[in-house]
Parts: C-alpha cells; sequence; structure tokens
C-alpha cells in the first residue's frame, strides 16, 4: 500500500540551513499516498477493509469481507499495523487477523477467550498489551501480543470493583483508554458513575489499582480517550442526566500537572470547567492526529459534536457550528491524516483531514472531510451502504 499515517510533526527549517542538511528536492505535501479504513459489522459478523485515498478520503473496497464472532464491537490494531484484533461482545471472545503490506487481512484460525459481554478495547502505545473491558464480569482481561498471538498475563482478569465497595449489579466497564507513556490505564465503568485507574506493569502487563483507584464523573461514562500529547483523560457521559465529557489532567511523564513532578503516578486532576456539555448520549471520543481539535459522537442525537481543545489546559471549546449530522445511531469514528506522515500537523501542508463514522442504525458510514484550519466537519459524498449494523471503524 501507500504511505501509513502517523503522529510526527514536520521540521521546518530555514531554506539555507535546509540545504546544509540534505539538499534534496523538496515540493510540498504528498496527498497522493493511501491509508487503510476497517469497519465491523454486527447483523452480518464481519470485518471489511477499505483503501483511503489520502487526497479526497475517497474509500475503495479491498478484498472480501471476512467474518468475525458475534456481535462485533471494538477494533484495535497493534502500533505496527501487523495485527488487528476485533472484539465480539455476542461470542466473549476476540478475532485475530494479520495484517499485509497492502492492508488486506487474513482470519487466524482461532480466537481468545475474553470474559463476560466485552465491549471496551486497546493496545498500549508499544504495542506490546491488550487490554479489554469485560462488561457483564466487571473485570478487565489483559494479554500480551506476540505478532497475531494473544496469551493472557498471570492474574487476568482484573477486577474493577474497589476494594472495600460493594457493587450488586457489578461496575460494567465500557472502555478502556492507555496514557501516552503506557503506564497506566483507566477504565469508564457505566453503572458504577467512576473512571478506575490502574499502573501498568511494564514487565508482565498485570494491573495494579492506583492509590486513589477511581474518580467520579457523570452518569453513565461510557467512551473514554487521552489526549494525543497525553496530557489529559476525556470521559464521555451518555446518562440522560449527564450529557457532557468530563476532562481530568493526567500527572504523567510526558506533562507537569503533578504536585511532584519529578514523581509522575497517573493519578487524575479534574480540569477547570469540566464538565463539558455535549449532544445526546456522547459514547466515544476521537481527536484529531496533528491539531488540536477534538470529536464527539452523540448516538442519542445523531450527530457529531465538534470542540477545540487546549494542549496545555484541557478546556474544550465548541466550535462555531458545533454540531454536524450524521447517519442514524453513530457509535463509533476514527480521524485519519491527509498526508504523509512528514507531513502530519504542519499547516502549510496537512490542510485536510478526513472523518469516518459508523452508524450502527443506519448500516451505513459517513465520510466528512476535516478543515485543519477550522477544525471544522463537512458531509463528502453520500454514505457508504454496508448493509449489517455497522458497528465500528478503525484506520491507519
Amino acid at each position: 500500500m501507500g504511505m501509513k499515517f502517523g503522529f510526527l510533526a514536520y521540521l521546518v527549517l530555514p531554506v539555507s540551513l535546509l540545504c546544509l542538511v540534505a539538499c534534496s528536492s523538496y515540493n510540498g505535501p504528498n496527498t497522493t499516498g493511501t491509508g487503510l479504513l476497517y469497519v465491523t459489522a454486527q447483523a452480518n459478523t464481519t470485518i471489511s477493509a477499505y483503501v483511503v485515498t489520502q487526497s479526497s478520503g475517497a474509500l475503495t473496497g479491498n478484498g472480501n469481507s471476512i467474518g468475525t464472532g458475534s456481535v462485533p464491537t471494538a477494533i484495535a490494531m497493534t502500533p505496527a499495523a501487523n495485527a488487528l484484533f476485533v472484539l465480539n461482545s455476542g461470542s466473549n471472545n476476540i478475532s485475530t487477523y494479520s495484517v499485509d503490506s497492502a492492508g488486506a487481512l487474513t482470519a487466524i484460525s482461532t480466537t481468545t477467550p475474553t470474559g463476560k459481554t466485552p465491549t471496551g478495547l486497546a493496545t498500549d502505545p508499544a504495542g506490546k498489551f491488550l487490554f479489554v473491558a469485560n462488561q457483564t464480569s466487571s473485570d478487565i482481561s489483559v494479554y500480551t501480543i506476540n505478532g497475531t498471538g494473544l496469551t493472557q498475563v498471570p492474574g487476568s482478569p482484573f477486577t474493577t470493583i474497589p476494594a472495600g465497595y460493594s457493587y450488586p449489579d457489578g461496575t460494567l466497564p465500557a472502555a478502556v483508554a492507555v496514557s501516552k507513556s503506557g503506564k497506566y490505564l483507566y477504565v469508564a465503568n457505566q453503572s458504577a458513575n467512576f473512571v478506575s485507574a490502574f499502573a501498568i506493569n511494564p514487565t508482565s502487563g498485570a494491573l495494579t489499582a492506583l492509590g486513589t483507584p477511581f474518580y467520579n464523573v457523570g452518569i453513565s461514562p461510557s467512551g473514554v480517550a487521552v489526549t494525543p500529547n497525553g496530557g489529559f483523560l476525556y470521559v464521555a457521559n451518555a446518562g440522560a442526566n449527564s450529557n457532557n465529557i468530563s476532562a481530568f489532567a493526567i500527572c504523567d511523564a510526558v506533562v507537569t500537572s503533578c504536585t511532584n513532578v519529578n514523581n509522575p503516578d497517573g493519578t487524575l486532576t479534574p480540569v477547570a470547567g469540566s464538565p463539558f456539555p455535549a449532544g445526546l448520549g456522547p459514547v466515544a471520543i476521537v481527536f484529531d492526529p496533528g491539531f488540536n481539535f477534538v470529536y464527539v459522537v452523540d448516538k442519542g442525537s445523531n450527530q457529531i459534536s465538534q470542540y477545540a481543545y487546549g494542549p496545555g489546559s484541557g478546556v474544550m471549546t465548541p466550535l462555531s457550528p458545533g454540531t454536524i449530522s450524521t447517519g442514524l445511531t453513530p457509535v463509533s469514528m476514527v480521524v485519519l491524516s491527509g498526508v504523509i506522515p512528514a507531513d502530519v500537523g504542519n499547516s502549510l501542508y496537512n490542510v485536510t483531514d478526513y472523518a469516518y463514522v459508523a452508524n450502527l442504525g443506519a448500516g451505513t458510514i459517513s465520510t466528512f472531510s476535516l478543515a485543519t484550519s477550522t477544525g471544522l466537519l463537512t458531509v463528502v459524498g453520500q454514505p457508504l451502504v454496508i448493509f449489517g449494523q455497522t458497528s465500528a471503524v478503525a484506520g491507519k
């Protein structure tokens, strides 16, 4: 395939210095590469691959759909983009696929068991571990990743019920996110209305509850995400009396929001002004890879809420307009850069990115262009019809 997407910033040098370093004939942004979009469909129990044209965001089918387990809910890829995992909440397992240089998928014959009703899935930035939020069993399964192989780590699964507390109906963990350093895991617990915080053992992947094991948020937290700079954690609270986003500064190695900046410990501090209003039923949070914009999937109001955020403060500011419509029941979203990795985040060359939204109720994928100067989304063409309850999107 063409060039892969990434999160590197382009280094702008004076022309004279640039020629002293390397007098190559660089002629501006390269938007002729391609990326890949992966889509799961629950009714058809499949995952499909599409080639993304960077210059337009257009999608082209890349081979036939491949089977998954029952009710595929989430997708995760290794940072090396050589393996892809699909979480199947209906069959309580993970389907694994190898990814070739063209982005085509090959199913691995065996599946990996999880806990009960798994819904949240994430890898660490180094691609060493895979984390699964199991709703009905109120715990987190952790696996080491070796190529396409998954091995459950000793002690897994790890409970999300804090020591000394009782939750007769469980905490219903729904989503997981790993800090940029890879040292901490955060879990959104839908029925308990808090975010769990764990330290990740760098060797074994085992989880240990932090000294402050949980942080109260809004009602029915259903999505959680860490900003690209690693400084902040956002939580989507989907309950009818919330419909907002809780924001926290992360005490981690990449920022200084710590009582002792020389001893980052993964603790969270609420951002000024948090929580921030969203639409009805926010369930997922996505960032532009090179610019300070954040998007919230509002499942209940069939829209995306769009914001700028302060990279040093974490404060979310609605754009104008603050929302854009999607298809029926959006549940998942991904933003892909419109340029090669060397140009990501460069305001001169990285002018347009693209966003893709899975509309579960409509069985479609909506495509949007993203103007990086303003952060605003614009509909591109007609939705891609999948015919099968599109449930998750991921890309590279």
